[in-house]
């Protein structure tokens, strides 16, 4: 009798994801609705337009930074990974296999006139397409830095909503808090989008239609 097991393709990441993810699940912040379990991308919404109508009934103005990350999945840090997988898997066996199937992945690059590169092996990145993918990035970011602004995530999709009574204290909370988070992305090995990472104004004055705020990371204005 054939005593080992055999999964088809594609259904052992399923395997490893149902393995690991009532273990990990629990040590994800409150703040990261991404391929989680009774979360959704439609709770963060909800949950952000909620708060932005609070801070109106309380007379606050709201600003909101919406971070974008240049291709995220393909920039994880294999090293930065295997420690945080360590830091949250108590298996160092299922770790070493995790990584090892990282690990094991190359290319070759084809041009539309038939030349081919050599094979190369992949050193950063988790597979896209993956259902393990999502997983393996939210447990690389699941230590974000405390921020004085709210947090919302839904895994590479990043918000944080700052309500204050003026607009000067809420740029300078803001800009402190994105400080914060772009030495996290640097030190992480993940790369802020300063292009596409936009701030936004919410108030109930029509005077300041046009308010843009004074939201800076590395001295580029978003």
């Amino acid at each position: 009798m054939d005593r080992y097991l055999t999964l088809p393709e594609g259904h052992f990441d399923v395997f490893l994801r149902d393995r690991i993810e009532p273990v990990v699940d629990p040590q994800l912040p409150r703040e990261q609705a991404g391929f989680r379990r009774g979360r959704s991308t439609v709770d963060q919404v909800t949950l952000l337009t909620q708060d932005i109508e609070d801070s109106f009934q309380a007379k606050e103005k709201v600003g909101v930074v919406l971070l974008d990350l240049t291709a995220a999945y393909d920039t994880v840090w294999h090293r930065g990974l295997h420690l945080k997988l360590l830091r949250t898997i108590p298996d160092w066996h299922m770790v070493k296999f995790i990584m090892e199937m990282l690990s094991n992945r190359s290319f070759i690059l084809r041009t539309s006139d038939g030349q081919r590169s050599r094979l190369r092996r992949l050193r950063n990145g988790v597979p896209q397409g993956s259902v393990l993918s999502p997983l393996l990035f939210n447990i690389y970011i699941h230590d974000l830095p405390e921020t004085t602004s709210r947090q919302y995530g839904y895994v590479d999709d990043l918000a944080i909503m700052l309500r204050r009574t003026t607009w000067s204290a809420v740029e300078q909370g803001l800009n402190q808090d994105m400080g914060i988070l772009a030495a996290y992305l640097r030190k992480w090995r993940l790369q802020l989008s300063t292009g596409k990472t936009v701030s936004a104004a919410y108030h109930l004055c029509n005077r300041e239609a046009k308010r843009e705020l004074s939201v800076s990371v590395d001295n580029k204005r978003l």
